[in-house]
């Protein structure tokens, strides 16, 4: 081979080997430059989307004021209570043991003080725990991440939660110190059992403040945050011991106690204080009513109210507060009590509408913000809805206290009809009667005159929350469809102690924020409803319930007025007896009452009515009295006064009207009826008894008539057969004179008899309606013995014809005693 060949050959394989190489070299460079680029590229991505994580972050909340207590005033200005929110007592870090501190990092975050936030060696090992397990069942937070999840974040576990949490943990630790970041955590975290924040834990737990605590307690509740519901000491006291003593042991290892101090700690028994339920505010009713009309009237929220340090000063009187809650902690005065028999009280001062005090609820222990009976309840009032929805919007409209209603069976259309009480009517009564009594027919029917469009305008525009089904007249009688409350009731009646102006209930005269500057205040605002006259005259109608009518279960030694009010039980199976007979029951009793200074309304019933719980009391029993001994109680050692007399005050009597009389009409024609009835059925039975009578003389009268004509007939054959050819002519003469006379005779006797006859009849359809007996025996009575049997015969014929056309058709005795009345009258 020809070395130059060779050389040649040897030259292109080094200039491929070349080119091979710098291909690679090349292309390893394009790939180390693109995967720099991914990379460069993902970081980029990475940074910006942290970048975007972090400016979106907000711990603007780290940084407000700590809540503090807001403090509630009574009308003298005496503090009445604090509250704050159930979450914390905020205190500065000096406040807390160092031990506790020492603990809390053992447990926690051994590396607080070393990370900016995120502990990356503690992610790691989260990650590899949770992905070993499939699931997410660790985490690697730190005691800032665990503030920015308590603050900031739910507490869900999934990773974009512990990317923002870490994200937002950094930007926590570049705006606030070490220092601040642990006095945040302390106040924030969660102990359990309704504590949140380490003061209140150690005084929920020992009774004692944070700083107090001692090695043992401090690693208890170092140990509680991890898991308030596994380790808490009152509900899992071993689990609470056996992370204690982890804490114990992790303190030790991390030199910050000795191991005498950790077995000291360790053997140390549990000793927890007595636990006691939540502090419950004092007065709890009136202060939940008046936490409702911060959020209603003022746009407070709750939480506001608590962490936001307001003063908040209200209308209590406290003379007046203890007094009902008094009441309503002795259960002697609540006598029919089957288990959960509740109440609630309202008292007002009229003049002004200032709400003096509230009860609502017999519980003895009442939860905050619990149901109160006095200002939540809707039931139906009963008759003490009558004086607003009917007595007074009547009087108003001209009627007065002596006009007369009558108190019948009615029927008010529609099958409607109302009835009293026992089912007693009582006549005409007046107005007045009727309301201090309570009668349900004439309030009805009074609603009814005035029209029940003036009824329901009336009663809406004093408060009273009605439906438009509630438009009917069955609405005298309190049936709202939904009901209403005391503090509504009490609002109401305002308007007959204030000369007629309703005073609108109110509780707070105003609010301050922490800093001194007014959120909010109230003034008294009257609404006009009634005439000084008309709402003075219905004060003294009001005064007789109580003194002489329903209510006096509420006389005290001083004036007052007021109405009672019962509702009966469903018309259902469940109240029904045995026999299915309504049982005799009520499911509300109420009582609204007023003296010149307090307006209180008071219910009583069960929350949930069945067979086992149920009233069998009214409201002028039970009601009426507890109205009587708060009000007694309340004015204790107060002067007494007589209701203020309007100026040239006329009371509104009337007495010239007279309502429901249409039915007095109606009960007078249906006797006149049954009455004419009657008559009739005697006139009838009297007929028959002398038609009767008069056919057994006719048929007698026949039965002589035939006998004599028989013995007249023999007579004469005999005489003619003796004389008959001896006296022929002279019989014939005779007989020819003779007859003619009797002829004569007979038609004189004739006349007589039909002249009589004729008086007769004057005289009996004269007095048909007085007499029927007389009537049917003047026209049956026997001649007189002078008259011949002829006569006699033929007088009772006619007699009889003259009485059977009055007696056998029936169906015309009617007419015919028209027609005799008709005639007489005529006369």
């Amino acid at each position: 081979m020809n070395p130059i060949h060779i050389t040649k050959q040897q030259a292109d394989k080094a200039s491929n080997k070349l080119v091979v190489t710098a291909r690679i070299f090349l292309m390893s460079f394009v790939s180390i430059a693109l995967i720099a680029g991914l990379i460069a590229l993902s970081i980029g991505l990475v940074w910006n989307s942290y970048l975007s994580i972090y400016r979106g972050v907000d711990i603007s909340s780290l940084g407000k004021e700590p809540p503090q207590s807001t403090v509630f005033y009574d009308s003298q200005g005496e503090i009445i209570t604090e509250l704050t929110n159930a979450r914390m007592e905020y205190m500065p870090l000096a406040q807390f043991s160092p031990t506790v501190l020492e603990a809390i990092v053992a447990v926690e975050d051994a590396r607080f003080y070393e990370h900016q936030g995120v502990d990356l060696y503690g992610i790691a090992r989260a990650f590899y725990h949770n992905w070993k397990s499939g699931d997410t069942v660790q985490g690697g937070s730190t005691i800032t991440q665990q503030l920015a999840k308590t603050m900031l974040f739910s507490s869900e576990q999934t990773y974009s939660r512990k990317i923002n949490e870490a994200v937002a943990s950094i930007k926590i630790e570049k705006t606030y110190t070490k220092d601040q970041i642990m006095e945040l955590y302390l106040n924030y975290i969660y102990f359990g059992e309704g504590a949140w924040g380490l003061e209140r834990a150690a005084k929920s737990y020992f009774g004692k403040t944070a700083l107090e605590l001692d090695l043992s307690e401090a690693a208890l509740l170092a140990g509680i945050p991890k898991s308030p519901t596994n380790y808490s000491p009152v509900k899992k006291p071993e689990q609470a011991k056996e992370r204690r003593n982890l804490v114990l042991s992790l303190m030790a290892e991390q030199g910050k106690i000795t191991a005498a101090e950790r077995d000291a700690a360790i053997s140390t028994e549990l000793k927890l204080t007595e636990q006691s339920p939540l502090k419950i505010a004092k007065n709890p009713s009136y202060i939940d009513y008046v936490m409702q009309e911060a959020i209603q009237k003022y746009k407070l929220t709750e939480q506001q109210i608590l962490s936001s340090g307001y003063q908040v000063y209200t209308t209590m009187v406290p003379k007046v507060q203890q007094a009902a809650e008094e009441v309503y902690g002795d259960s002697s005065l609540f006598p029919e009590d089957a288990g959960g028999l509740q109440s609630g009280v309202v008292l007002m001062q009229p003049q002004t509408g200032a709400l003096m005090g509230i009860v609502g609820s017999r519980s003895p222990q009442q939860d905050f913000r619990a149901f109160n009976y006095a200002t939540q309840i809707k039931r139906q009032p009963g008759s003490t809805l009558k004086p607003i929805i009917v007595y007074a919007p009547a009087l108003s409209e001209g009627f007065g206290t002596r006009d007369r209603i009558h108190d019948v069976e009615t029927d008010f259309g529609g099958a409607y009809k109302p009835a009293n009480y026992g089912n007693k009517l009582h006549g005409w009564v007046t107005v007045e009667e009727a309301l201090v009594q309570s009668y349900n027919i004439p309030a009805v029917a009074l609603l009814k005159e005035i029209g029940i469009d003036k009824g329901i305008e009336f009663a809406s525009k004093a408060g009273l929350p009605l439906e438009p089904e509630d438009r009917t007249l069955g609405i005298a009688l309190g049936g709202m469809s939904t009901g209403t409350s005391p503090l509504a009731m009490a609002q109401a009646y305002t308007m007959f102690a204030n000369n007629g102006n309703m005073a609108k209930a109110y509780a707070i005269t105003k609010i301050v924020d922490r800093h001194g500057r007014l959120v909010g205040e109230s003034q008294p605002v009257l609404e006009p409803m009634l005439d000084p006259n008309v709402a003075f005259t219905m004060t003294k109608m009001l005064e007789k319930v109580v003194n002489e009518g329903t209510g006096q279960s509420a006389q005290m030694d001083r004036p007052a007025a007021g109405k009672t009010g019962t509702t009966q039980l469903p018309d259902i199976p469940e109240f029904k007896d045995a026999d299915g007979n309504q049982i005799d029951g009520s499911k509300d009793a109420w009582f609204v009452g007023y003296t010149p200074e307090i307006v209180a309304a008071i219910w009583l019933g069960y929350d949930k009515t069945n067979k086992d719980h149920y009233l069998t009391t009214t409201g002028g029993k039970y009601p009426a009295a507890l109205f009587k001994e708060v009000v007694t109680r309340a004015l204790l050692d107060e002067p007494i006064v007589d209701f203020a007399k309007p100026e040239a005050y006329a009371a509104v009597v009337g007495g010239g009207k007279k309502i429901n009389g249409e039915q007095e009409a109606i009960m007078l024609a249906a006797a006149a009826k049954k009455k004419a009835q009657a008559e009739k059925q005697a006139e009838l039975a009297k007929a028959v008894a002398a038609s009767s009578k008069s056919d057994a003389k006719a048929d007698a009268t026949k039965a002589n008539a035939k006998d004599t004509k028989d013995t007249k007939a023999s007579s004469k054959d005999s005489s003619k057969d003796s004389s008959k050819d001896s006296s022929k002519d002279s019989s014939k003469d005779s007989n020819k004179g003779s007859s003619k006379d009797a002829a004569k005779s007979t038609t004189a006797a004739d006349k007589a008899s039909d002249s009589k006859k004729t008086d007769s009849s004057k005289q009996t359809a004269s007095t048909s309606k007085a007499s029927e007996p007389s009537k049917t025996q003047a026209s049956t009575k026997p001649a007189s013995s002078s008259t011949s049997k002829k006569d006699n015969d033929n007088k009772d014929t006619k007699n009889q014809t003259a009485i059977k056309p009055a007696i056998k058709p029936v169906s015309k005795t009617t007419n015919t005693a028209n027609d005799s009345k008709k005639s007489t009258s005529t006369k």
